[in-house]
């Protein structure tokens, strides 16, 4: 999503009797076992010696956000030192303007790290007592869709010309990544339909995009999008994570992107639930990382960039997010496997991970959404897990639960989560 522009596009039991005296619906049997692929490793960030994870660190979880200024300032504080007490750890779009000069001056003063402009390789490279404050370099944002912006082509947007940009910068300094957002042409399933000037195919055209990033996100805004005829719900959030594994691959970090604002002219401001349950669903999916969109604008033409730090109830669900991420980086990070499924009593889909850290085995799961029932509901979920009994922790809650016959049943809200360690 542009700096100051909006996107164009963009717990509880439920009971399952219908009526008094009716038979309890059965639960529904979990589906059966589908191939796991791995997920990304943090071993990838090991190749840029001044990128955000040199050392691979499986404790680090990234968490960004969209398009800020060190030097900028929000309740006293400069913004370069207010994101990290709240979690995050780097600014993505250092951005190029005759301003460039002031927001370099912060993020010296400041010591935040952030993606700066792919045109200012030169500058990164000659300030060489701030390398560390320079982890990658954002090539371009929504390419595939700002390549006819204002029904004007734009042929430097265009697939090959995208991946001949990153390519001169990954040229110039190989010690950090490439980073690209891009729309919902690329992060939805519907995402070929308005796609124009096709260098291609469309399928093709996403890859060569995704093939120049080292690190990709897509920005699709799935609580506040202006149009009330679209499916309104945190399901959608995981839904771009899922494309974009088609177009990028199983290895490639891709990071959640959710809004904390009002991110439209139109449309709804999120709420703090709805935020929750959007990064978690994007987690559940397989993101790597987060990326908060904090700008905000109004049918008045009024704006503003800040808004994770203006709402103080967004502020403080932000901060507790992010330490929950944090904490359960190593989990997070570890790979991907298979043998754990999930049903619900109401047919409400589940998604699931499951992990290994050490000798012991975590399951996180979250009541999800779709397109007929996006806002979710709250269900009883049979999980079927890699043990035949015992209890399991049901971390950050202060209960345990059983392990039964290879199951565990338990109470979700809507888009409810919990995470199981045992």
């Amino acid at each position: 999503m542009r700096r100051g522009t909006a996107a164009a596009l963009t717990s509880g039991f439920a009971l399952a009797l219908a009526l008094a005296g009716c038979a309890a619906e059965p639960v529904r049997q979990p589906e059966p076992p589908a191939a796991v692929p791995p997920g990304p490793s943090v071993d990838y960030y090991r190749k840029w010696s001044n990128g955000p994870n040199p050392a691979g660190d499986p404790a680090v979880f990234p968490i960004n956000v969209w398009m800020q200024d060190p030097s900028g300032v929000e309740n006293g504080e400069k913004l370069g030192r207010a994101f990290p007490k709240i979690g995050i750890d780097f600014g993505i779009g250092l951005w190029e303007d005759e301003w460039w000069h002031l927001r370099q001056e912060g993020l010296h003063e400041t010591d935040w790290r952030v993606y700066v402009d792919g045109t200012r390789v030169d500058d990164v490279l000659a300030d060489t007592a701030h390398a560390r404050n320079y982890v990658g370099y954002l090539i371009a944002d929504e390419p595939d869709m700002t390549k006819v912006y204002g029904d004007v082509f734009h042929p430097d947007m265009q697939p090959s010309a995208i991946v001949k940009a990153a390519d001169a910068v990954r040229a110039q300094d190989p010690t950090r990544p490439t980073y690209l957002n891009f729309s919902p042409w690329m992060g939805t399933p519907t995402g070929e339909v308005g796609y124009g000037y096709i260098e291609k195919s469309y399928e093709e055209d996403m890859r060569t995009y995704c093939s120049a990033a080292d690190i990709a996100s897509a920005d699709y805004y799935g609580w506040t999008h202006p149009d009330r005829n679209h499916t309104v719900g945190a399901y959608s959030y995981g839904q771009v994570i899922d494309t974009m594994r088609k177009w990028c691959g199983p290895d490639k970090p891709l990071y959640g992107f959710v809004e904390t604002g009002h991110p439209h002219d139109r449309g709804e401001i999120i709420q703090p639930d709805q935020l929750e349950s959007a990064v978690w669903n994007t987690v559940l999916h397989g993101a790597t990382g987060i990326n908060y969109f904090a700008h905000s604008f109004y049918t008045d033409g009024t704006g503003e960039y800040s808004s994770v730090l203006t709402r103080p109830e967004i502020t403080a669900r932000v901060a507790a997010v992010n330490a929950r991420l944090k904490s359960l980086a190593p989990v997070l990070n570890a790979p991907n496997l298979p043998g754990v499924t999930a049903g619900s009593d109401n047919g409400i889909p589940v998604a699931v991970l499951h992990k290994r850290v050490g000798d012991e085995r975590w399951v996180l799961a979250q009541t999800d959404g779709t397109k007929d029932d996006p806002r979710s509901r709250a269900a009883r979920v049979t999980l079927t897990v890699p043990a035949s009994s015992g209890t399991a922790t049901v971390v950050g809650e202060d209960r345990t639960v059983p392990i039964v016959d290879g199951r565990i049943v338990d109470d979700f809200g809507p888009y409810g989560v919990h995470v199981y360690r045992f």
